[in-house]
């Protein structure tokens, strides 16, 4: 066996090794969205301004409860006296004496709300009402961040069929461009012919390095996202089911929406500071006990103890105007989170219904862009062989290859819109989550949210 084929054995030996590898490290959506879930920043800066929002009913809950408060204090204290008498007009000095003791103070305090005029109350339901708001404001984010690791994904493949893609077409105007020097040889076409090819050439060289800089734009993207650069990518599943129509959607996101939900629960929790602003128009009352005792505060063995219980009413008289300025602008501010509410849920309607016709849209470009490659095929089949036989010039060639080449590509774009798409009405409905999707990762607990609703039976077993 001669050295030339030993080495091109070695060298398929190592492709195959090559190819076995980057089968192996394929990286699937699931994984993907698995990588987003537990590393996005976003999602973690969410989480953790949630918990900070748990805290606001713990605080708030403390006006219900008593407040204890102690102190002590020790001290030093050094004294010298010196008596001094006249007599005869002589001053004499009868002596001094010196003292020393070590005052000690104590005291424990506790004071009780007994009735705060609907304040405490209106704080514990606001702040419950705004750590629901919060977790809407979380699965929103999370529906984000899974949509926009779906779309990197998919951008990643897109880009880099759209490069495989450019590249044959290049390489197939370059075998075009020698074919067309060779018949310019041998006199069979003109000096133009050949110019035609090497234009379109030149063209598509370009077009492949546009495509290379932008899939390298797209697995910048991708890592943003995930927190890793993009391995070679798997075919991603099935879309799951989604509605028959645009009414089915609408309902369930009126139902299911994150944001709308977030508005609504923003609504209530404004109704609650009415009823915390309303409090300081009313009596407050409240019970408060100490005792409090002093050791050696004048002389050594000195002691004194006191306690005392007191029960106080404060009644708002006359304020300036204030309070009652502050219980309008609380009506207000209820008034302006309705309208936002009623806004989130147009907004929400225009999501669906924008989602809705593009993902039935990208459908309809799918199977209009299948038969377009495959007339085109045929045709620049045939427009190859009858420019064999002269009855076709090189421009029609090329651009029957250019016809096929944006058909191609078109289809490519229609299927990762359509896909992209399907999720992205998904994330409007409100459906999205690392749970119902099935994701191999830690399902983040919002500390028990009670089961509010139950979702709509969509089947989502592509991912299971």
């Amino acid at each position: 066996m001669t050295r030339l084929k030993l080495l091109a054995m070695a060298a398929t030996g190592c492709v195959s090794l090559l190819a076995m590898g980057a089968a192996a490290q394929a990286q699937s959506l699931e994984e993907s969205l698995a990588l987003a879930y537990n590393s996005n920043p976003t999602l973690q800066a969410e989480r953790a301004r949630l918990r900070a929002t748990d805290e606001g009913r713990v605080q708030a809950r403390a006006g219900y409860l008593p407040q204890v408060s102690a102190s002590a204090t020790v001290s030093s204290q050094h004294s010298e006296s010196q008596s001094t008498f006249v007599i005869g007009g002589v001053a004499t000095s009868s002596g001094s004496t010196e003292t020393n003791s070590t005052p000690k103070t104590y005291s424990l305090s506790a004071s009780q709300s007994i009735y705060s005029g609907g304040y405490n109350g209106g704080a514990v339901d606001q702040a419950t009402a705004l750590i629901y708001a919060g977790r809407e404001s979380l699965r929103s984010v999370e529906q984000t961040v899974l949509v926009d690791a779906i779309t990197a994904f998919m951008d990643v493949r897109r880009d880099a069929e759209v490069v495989n893609i450019r590249r044959s077409n290049a390489d197939v105007l370059a075998q075009h461009l020698q074919a067309a020097r060779d018949r310019f040889e041998v006199g069979e076409i003109t000096r133009t012919d050949v110019a035609q090819a090497e234009a379109r050439l030149s063209g598509a060289q370009a077009e492949l390095s546009a495509a290379q800089a932008q899939l390298a734009t797209s697995r910048a993207a991708y890592e943003r996202v995930t927190g890793q650069p993009p391995a070679t990518l798997q075919d991603p599943p099935a879309l799951p089911d989604l509605p028959d129509n645009l009414a089915d959607a609408a309902e369930t996101a009126f139902r299911f929406s994150p944001e709308l939900l977030a508005a609504q629960y923003g609504e209530q929790a404004a109704s609650h500071a009415i009823r915390m602003a309303r409090s300081s128009l009313r009596p407050q009352v409240s019970l408060t006990a100490t005792a409090s005792g002093s050791r050696d505060s004048s002389y050594t063995g000195d002691q004194r103890d006191s306690t005392q219980i007191l029960g106080q009413v404060s009644v708002p008289l006359f304020t300036g105007g204030l309070n009652r300025s502050r219980v309008r602008a609380a009506i207000a501010q209820e008034e302006q989170t309705r309208q936002q509410s009623l806004l989130a849920r147009r907004q929400v309607t225009e999501g669906v219904t924008n989602t809705w016709n593009a993902y039935i849209t990208s459908q309809a470009v799918i199977e209009s862009s299948r038969q377009a490659v495959r007339a085109n095929e045929i045709a620049l089949d045939g427009v190859e062989q009858e420019a064999y036989v002269g009855l076709r010039t090189t421009l029609d060639v090329l651009d029957a290859e250019q016809e096929l080449l944006a058909s191609r590509l078109t289809l490519v774009t229609a299927e990762r819109d359509s896909y992209v798409a399907g999720y992205r009405l998904l994330q409007a409905m409100g459906l999205l989550s690392a749970e119902r999707m099935g994701l191999n990762v830690e399902v983040y607990d919002v500390a028990g949210e009670p089961d509010r609703f139950s979702l709509p039976n969509f089947d989502l077993t592509p991912w299971n």
